[in-house]
């Protein structure tokens, strides 16, 4: 499971990163961010019109293309990697609507009451990491489109495994671009995503328990 991930980079950081350009280009904005929860615009990495890779503002909770009814409730941030093929909701981004996700790490908790015990994940040896994303665009009206996204999940594994059960599915850079292509089946992809075993993780303050935390304190890890 993913519900919080950090982005502590600058957009031009971002587009470099990802060899991509940013979208609509001075009409929007993005600042470092150590907190992220389902409902924010953040940058995500999907393909133009032209196939080149774009950095566009989606919404984090994706709302399928058919839904008739506003977004509203709790946002669909997560799909299983193991059935979104086959999931109303995903399918069809499966299919041609794939993005990658920049981010430094994401936080899970740790124990069976509250307040639990937060922890930061992060790849040990990488600046940014991809997590694995579909998007759908929704028509508000005409000519206007809400884009939004979700984060792929897979089972746990390495050393983070006993924090929770799920992860995000996270792709090395020499398959960003099949990921990316609707013409590559996606199925052949997830075959090289990759495991736990670069990851570190430590506990952070239980300030990061709150949704309007914000700060590089809430990734520095508690020291006894």
């Amino acid at each position: 499971m993913c519900g919080r991930y950090v982005l502590a980079a600058g957009l031009d950081e971002i587009a470099a990163y990802f060899a991509g350009h940013p979208a609509h280009e001075g009409l929007w904005t993005w600042e470092p961010n150590w907190n992220m929860a389902p409902a924010i615009v953040a940058p995500v990495v999907a393909l133009d019109g032209q196939g080149e890779r774009s950095i566009v503002p989606m919404r984090w909770g994706l709302h399928p293309h058919w839904r008739k009814e506003k977004p509203e409730g709790r946002p669909l941030f997560n799909a299983r990697v193991e059935t979104a093929f086959e999931k109303p909701s995903f399918r069809t981004p499966w299919k041609r609507r794939r993005a990658l996700v920049p981010a430094h790490g994401w936080y899970e908790w740790e124990g069976v009451t509250s307040p639990k015990t937060p922890h930061y994940i992060y790849p040990k040896n990488e600046s940014l990491t991809a997590f694995a994303g579909l998007w759908d665009q929704w028509r508000v009206e005409e000519g206007i489109t809400l884009l939004s996204f979700t984060i792929l999940t897979t089972s746990a594994n390495g050393p983070v495994k006993h924090l929770h059960h799920r992860m995000p599915v996270r792709l090395p850079e020499d398959k960003w671009a099949d990921w990316l292509d609707p013409d590559v089946k996606p199925d052949k992809t997830m075959e090289h995503m990759l495991t736990g075993d670069d990851l570190g993780f430590h506990e952070v303050s239980k300030t990061a328990n709150s949704g309007r935390a914000q700060g590089p304190n809430l990734i520095l890890k508690v020291v006894d």
